[in-house]
């Protein structure tokens, strides 16, 4: 009898306990409940609700609605979606530009100000954008020029004496591609004096011994970042306002979550527009902090493990997040003489643009040293970011934001990241290794790939193929892989073999809704057909730039989807996502988005009659 009335007692405060529970959940109304829509949740069966309850900048809830309205109170905001769909917020990888400075080491940098690259496709149109960028300099000062992606063939065999010549009063550097750079001599000079070694296997030497004025790789990371100073403040006080436009860009196409490779400046700059409250996205940078660094222990030692580590809103959770370290890209775009570092050969090669069949080694300064990486000697390679690749590992980080767009670049990084695993461990990774671009693929890299498949992340640039960037009028990719196109990036096969693989974006200029419709249809904005056995179904698609993108950065548990408990990023389109013809998805648009429950971007606003 004792041990039922004990019963009875714990019963009773069980049931007193779960009225006090469930009365204490309805005096936390939501937020936020948006209703009578469609709500594309994205979990792992796709399901799709009417409505969706916000509290606390995350998601309280989705379902019908009006079992979402039962969670609202008297100051919950309702909004009435009248059909509309939401989705999660889009997550995009190529944000190295999210803010500007994001490729100061290779920017053109005088007196103060950061720009981009020159003009200059024929010699003389080069040698009058250099000239004029040296007008705004002061005699003596260092001058750092990005040159045109597809500059005239008679420059890429400058030297140090040529570049004297150009410029005579200046130290003055002419970045050809982020890994390829030609100085004079007072630069050379100036780079040895702060402390690049003379006999590092980045700067190329003639028959003599003697520097001459091309360095490659690690040597010219020392030139873009450690030689370059930092620019202005009026220049930095000019960018904070273009990166806040950037973000407005952004949250137009419904991205609320960029990463990339990122540079100090760029990570500096978001800390100051998080500490005034004017970050409106969330931003997660793989830092280039040893990108091309020649000595890269020396700083993994200094500044230890900052991996996961945020600048944390406690309204909207992190909105910076360090998500890895960036390693230099091993091949270039295809508008640029070097190429996509290919396992198989072009078909031809462009006249106008040059280059060679399969592209060449930005790690070995391939186009300057004639070096594949197969020629390379050990003590070469560690003179390279594959040995940087080890060190993180070593000491517990990830690379991130690496720009690798062919299978011959993916190849050497496999070949990096078995050298990594099989070296000495003192921390355990937080996140898996990412790489961008990977327009070309090739199937002897799956075997690899599927044994560190855990470890490895791979993003998609299907733009590269449906927008091909254009040399003289041409576009390069479709002429150079004429018919190689329908088999160079496999979506369907890559998915189907349990490949980690999302679709990359750069910014709002690369609209999600147009990304999802090239996968689906197969066909460029002209009706061009490409490899239509590759096409994915709209559901998969919306995957590959949601719940995929998360699961790029190591974020899976937190963004990417609509599920209760991640935070309330999300967009609402102006039509039916389920319903509109694949023809037509590109014609959806945004009308709202969220970053944690709160509106960021409203088209009504910006409409213009």
């Amino acid at each position: 009898m004792k041990i039922i009335k004990q019963f009875l007692m714990v019963c009773s405060m069980l049931i007193s306990i779960s009225v006090w529970a469930q009365s204490s959940l309805l005096m936390n109304y939501a937020d936020l409940v948006l209703y009578n829509g469609q709500v594309i949740i994205v979990d792992q069966e796709f399901n799709i609700a009417e409505a969706i309850a916000i509290r606390d900048g995350k998601v309280l809830a989705t379902g019908n609605t009006s079992d979402m309205m039962a969670l609202a109170g008297p100051d919950t905001e309702r909004l009435d979606l009248q059909g509309r769909t939401v989705t999660p917020g889009y997550i995009y990888n190529d944000g190295d530009n999210a803010v500007p400075g994001g490729d100061i080491y290779k920017d053109t940098l005088v007196d103060g100000y950061l720009s981009g690259r020159i003009k200059g496709e024929h010699l003389e149109e080069l040698l009058q954008s250099i000239d004029e960028v040296l007008g705004r300099s002061h005699s003596g000062d260092p001058v750092f020029i990005n040159m045109p992606k597809d500059y005239p063939l008679e420059a890429s065999n400058w030297t140090a004496d040529d570049i004297d010549e150009i410029a005579p009063d200046n130290p003055l550097a002419l970045f050809y591609t982020s890994s390829d750079v030609k100085v004079n001599h007072a630069m050379l000079e100036r780079a040895f004096a702060l402390g690049l070694p003379r006999d590092h296997f980045g700067v190329k030497k003639d028959a003599d011994g003697v520097a001459t004025g091309e360095l490659f790789h690690e040597a010219t990371g020392f030139i873009g970042w450690s030689v370059r100073p930092y620019p202005s403040r009026d220049y930095i006080e000019t960018a904070l306002e273009e990166a806040k436009a950037s973000f407005l860009g952004y949250l137009s196409s419904g991205i609320t979550t960029t990463t990339g490779h990122m540079s100090g400046l760029t990570i500096s700059m978001l800390n100051e527009l998080f500490q005034k409250g004017e970050l409106t996205m969330r931003v997660y940078p793989g830092h280039d902090f040893t990108r091309q660094n020649p000595f890269p222990e020396q700083y993994l030692k200094r500044i230890g493990n900052l991996v996961d580590f945020s600048l944390y809103d406690p309204a909207s959770g992190p909105m910076v997040k360090i998500v890895g370290a960036a390693l230099a890209s091993l091949g270039d775009g295809p508008n640029s003489p070097s190429g996509m570092l290919t396992i198989q050969a072009k078909d031809k090669i462009l006249p106008d643009l040059g280059g060679t069949t399969h592209g060449w080694n930005k790690w070995t300064g391939e186009a300057v040293t004639g070096l594949s990486w197969e020629d390379l000697s050990d003590e070469q390679r560690y003179m390279t970011d594959w040995n940087t690749m080890r060190l993180l590992n070593k000491y517990g980080w990830n690379t991130s934001g690496n720009h690798n767009m062919g299978s011959g670049a993916m190849r050497v990084v496999l070949d990096a990241v078995e050298n990594a695993y099989a070296g000495e461990i003192l921390f355990e990774q937080v996140k898996p290794n990412a790489y961008d671009h990977n327009v070309i693929w090739h199937e002897d890299n799956y075997p690899k790939i599927l044994q560190y498949n855990d470890k490895l992340r791979f993003a998609l640039n299907i733009g590269e193929i449906f927008e091909p960037r254009e040399v003289n009028g041409v576009p390069v990719l479709h002429y150079e892989y004429e018919s190689q196109l329908d088999d160079i990036q496999p979506v369907k096969d890559l998915l189907e073999l349990g490949i980690n693989v999302h679709f990359e974006g750069t910014d709002g200029h690369n609209h999600p809704m147009k990304l999802i419709k090239y996968a689906v249809t197969r066909t460029d904005d002209n009706g061009k057909v490409i490899g239509p056995d590759q096409a994915i179904d709209r559901a998969t698609a919306l995957r590959m730039i949601t719940s995929y993108g998360a699961r790029f950065i190591g974020e899976e548990l937190s963004l990417g989807s609509l599920e209760p408990g991640k935070w309330a990023d999300f967009a609402v389109l102006d039509g039916d996502f389920m319903q509109v013809e694949d023809h037509e998805l590109d014609e959806l648009d945004i009308d709202l988005t969220y970053v944690a429950g709160k509106l960021m971007y409203d088209a009504s606003l910006w409409e213009t009659e």
